[in-house]
């Protein structure tokens, strides 16, 4: 009896783990960098506005018209965390990215912010575009598990 809970509870483990080291899909991949895009701009409006750069209503503007587009990458993201750790596992990175951009960026001021905003703004009917202009200011972010490989179909 305690042989069979021990590898119940072993296998349960393996899969657990397993399943929060999922890989990412090139669609996941770009679900976060748009989430991550939002996530600075959204902080750096907050931050911007204590130092005289106030362009919280143009972050509200974009969010409003941007909606399907950010509701589509958070549902794509929601989907990856769901099928890989859960939603706490969801909820923990969300946080994650908000506190990685709370101390600003070393390389963006707050006029710089503003500016990807406009961009953001201008990229905001596809999760591809915002996802293009996330790469082009940072690395985006991490990916618990990293991108999946690509894999080879053998011919028979």
């Amino acid at each position: 009896m305690k042989k069979t809970l021990f590898a119940a509870a072993a296998a349960a483990l393996i899969l657990t783990t397993t399943a929060q080291a999922a890989c990412w899909s090139p669609r996941a991949a770009e679900a976060a960098e748009v989430r991550d895009l939002d996530t600075m701009l959204m902080v750096a409006s907050l931050r911007c506005r204590i130092s005289g750069r106030n362009f919280i209503a143009d972050y509200n503007s974009f969010v409003r018209n941007s909606r399907p587009t950010l509701s589509e990458a958070n549902d794509m993201l929601r989907a990856q965390f769901a099928s890989s750790g859960g939603l706490d596992a969801y909820d923990r990175y969300v946080t994650s990215l908000a506190n990685t951009h709370g101390g600003g960026s070393a390389t963006l001021d707050c006029r710089d912010m503003e500016n990807l905003l406009d961009e953001a703004k201008d990229q905001g009917g596809s999760v591809a575009m915002l996802a293009k202009l996330a790469r082009s200011v940072d690395g985006g972010p991490k990916l618990p598990g990293g991108r999946c490989g690509v894999t080879f179909a053998r011919a028979k």
